[in-house]
This record gives structure tokens, sequence and C-alpha cells, in this order.
């Protein structure tokens, strides 16, 4: 059987939210069904990927805006020589930058959208307009469009950006984990951990300021961030603003957390925006109970009261009243801990997410052949 030959392109090449999506796309895919080419820029991403020996054709070119019109020829000279038989492009820039490249290729286009949700919103009205735009009409020239979410279907839809029925929802799925963290095995000291990209959407500022109400009924808790970004700065400034420097770790960025995370007590995801949350699954996978604000597809991945508490973001009062509601119950934390565990090993387990993404590329293929 001939097979299926996938470009996937992505222009962001770290190893954060979208770029580890990828590369479980591709660590995962069935090599017996599927002949992948990828288009990434340089930097981690592309010497993970390189590291497979899965026979994929990695092509790295730089992608410097979302409108980068030498991107946007070399993108479109690799589809020519490649000549797959469906586009995959992933997040905003390759989603401007591949689209743009794929018209008048005639090959059916797929657009993952990793980052919107109807609660994220950029620097200024303009440039939101501008997205807004970019993405209504390059929806033209796109076939099928994946949400990672429900909540980001629902940006998808009700910004015009495109239609119901051309929006699909496949949930991200992560690798299961042997690893099993021990939580609560202290009743003076509990470790916290949050894990993302360092800027204002991640509201890791709302979490810091939180930390003094807890330290005042707890002074043995500590808070671990985990991950690097241009806010970082901020972030430490606002620790010795308020004294936590014997509270509060900066990590940095660690490639592979799951291992890292089985130590914690409790994982914290106080974003202000968040489409689906990789990092709070892998905390669940390893047994954490999870305190995170309810927004985004975040309620569709926690379970309000069993798997976890939900807050309302950008208020670090109500961060502090539900990370105090754990510490104060560890055996009900226990026992969502648990809970948290078996849903990400349920619902966000790889394997399915791989067998609903290959059936669509083989569903739009069979659709592209029917149509021509």
């Amino acid at each position: 059987m001939k097979k299926i030959s996938i470009l996937e392109i992505i222009g962001d090449s770290s190893l954060a939210g979208a770029p580890r999506h990828l590369l479980g796309i591709l660590e995962n895919i069935d090599t017996e069904k599927f002949a992948l080419h990828c288009i990434c820029p340089p930097g981690p991403l592309a010497g993970e990927i390189r590291k497979l020996h899965r026979h994929i054709d990695l092509e790295v070119i730089p992608m410097n805006d979302r409108f980068d019109m030498e991107a946007i020829r070399r993108i479109r000279k690799e589809i020519k020589l490649s000549n797959p038989q469906i586009i995959h492009v992933h997040g905003t820039r390759a989603g401007v930058l591949g689209r743009l490249a794929a018209i008048g290729a005639n090959k059916p286009v797929i657009y993952t959208e990793h980052l919107w949700t109807k609660q994220f919103k950029l620097q200024s009205k303009w440039m939101n307009f501008v997205h807004y735009s970019a993405n209504w009409f390059l929806d033209i020239f796109t076939t099928l469009n994946i949400a990672v979410s429900e909540a980001v279907k629902e940006f998808m839809v009700s910004s015009s950006i495109s239609r119901y029925e051309k929006v699909k929802v496949i949930y991200n799925g992560i690798e299961p984990t042997s690893h099993q963290a021990k939580i609560f095995q202290s009743e003076q000291e509990f470790l916290l951990a949050t894990v993302g990209t360092l800027n204002q959407q991640k509201g890791v500022q709302y979490l810091i300021g939180a930390l003094p109400k807890v330290i005042k009924e707890f002074p043995g808790i500590r808070l671990e961030i985990i991950g690097d970004g241009e806010y970082r700065r901020h972030l430490v400034d606002q620790v010795k603003k308020l004294k936590l420097k014997n509270y509060v770790k900066f990590t940095g960025f660690v490639p592979n957390p799951v291992k890292y995370l089985e130590k914690f007590d409790l994982y914290v995801q106080p974003s202000l925006s968040e489409s689906f949350g990789l990092a709070m699954v892998q905390a669940m996978d390893v047994g954490l109970p999870v305190v995170a604000t309810n927004t985004g597809g975040i309620p569709e991945v926690v379970m309000e009261g069993k798997s976890g508490l939900l807050v309302e973001p950008s208020n670090s009062e109500t961060l502090s009243d539900a990370i105090l509601e754990m510490l104060r119950h560890p055996s009900m934390a226990k026992k969502m801990g648990e809970m948290a565990q078996k849903e990400a090993k349920l619902r966000f387990n790889i394997k399915d997410m791989m067998v609903e993404l290959e059936r669509t590329y083989e569903q739009v293929v069979a659709n592209s052949a029917i149509s021509q």
C-alpha cells in the first residue's frame, strides 16, 4: 500500500507546547502508512527531530515573522519538491506562512490552532484585528481546522474565523509515564510546581502574589517555577519586592519535566488564557492534584472538585484560597491526585490522539481524491 505523504510545518522550534505536540506526532505516527516531511526553524525542536531516526525528511527554514517573504518562498519550494498529499501547519506563524506558501499548490491543508481562545489577546486591538483578518482570509485555502479543545473551536467559530463543520476537536495526548508522585508525605513542607513559557498569559504573577497569604499558615511551602521566557525578569523582581526569595525557585527550562514533577505535592496552572494545558496533563499523569484557572480549555481537562480545584483567572486571592484548601485537607488532595492520574491516562493518551489524527489524514486524502 502506498504511503500517505504528510508535510508538517511549524514556526516555533522550542520544546514548549505546540512543538512538543508535533514531536509526539512524529514519534508516534504509523510509518507503515505515512511518509513524513517536516519544516521548522533552527532550534531545539530541529535537534530532537534529527534524533528520532524515523526517516523524516527535515528542512530547517528560519521564520522571522508572520509575513516573512523569504520563508514563504522557501516553503513553497519545499512543497514542490516533497509533493505531499497533505500540508499540516501548526500554530499562528506557520499558519500564516505555510498557508500562504501553499496557495496554488492544489494540496489539502490542515491547520491546527494551539493557542487562541476567546480569553487570549495580543498587545493591541490592531494586532488582534490583523490576526482575525489574516486567519479569516487564510481559512478560504484551508481544508480542515483542528482545535486542541472545545474552547479553541468555540473561539474559531464565534470569531468567524471558520465554520463549525470545518473545525474538528482532537485533544492533545501524552505518553503515559510510570513515574509516581508521593504527595503530602510531610506535614510541614510542601512543594508546588508550575510549568510553562514565562509570559503574562501564563499568570504566574498571580501565583506569586498568592504566596504571602499561604505562607502565613504554611511557612514550609516552596514554589518552583519551571520554564523560561521574556517575562522572567519581571517575575524575579516581583519575588524580590514581596521578599519571597527563600520561597520561590526559578528552575528554568526543563526539556522533559515529567520525571521532575514526581517530587512535588501540588501543581498550579494560573493561566489567564490556556488552550489545553499539556504540562498540566503531564502533572496529572504522575498523580498531582491541580489548582487551575477556569479559563479556555482547562475545565475540559480538570474536573472541578474531583481532579482539582478551579478558580477565576487574574486573582491571587482565589488562588491562595484554593491552595490553602488543598494543604489543609491532604486526604482530599490525595484523592484528587488519584483521579487526576486516571483522567490523564484514560482521556489524554497519545495513542488515542494518533488514532484520531491518522483517521483524519486518511479522510482528508480520500475526500481530496473524490473532489478531483
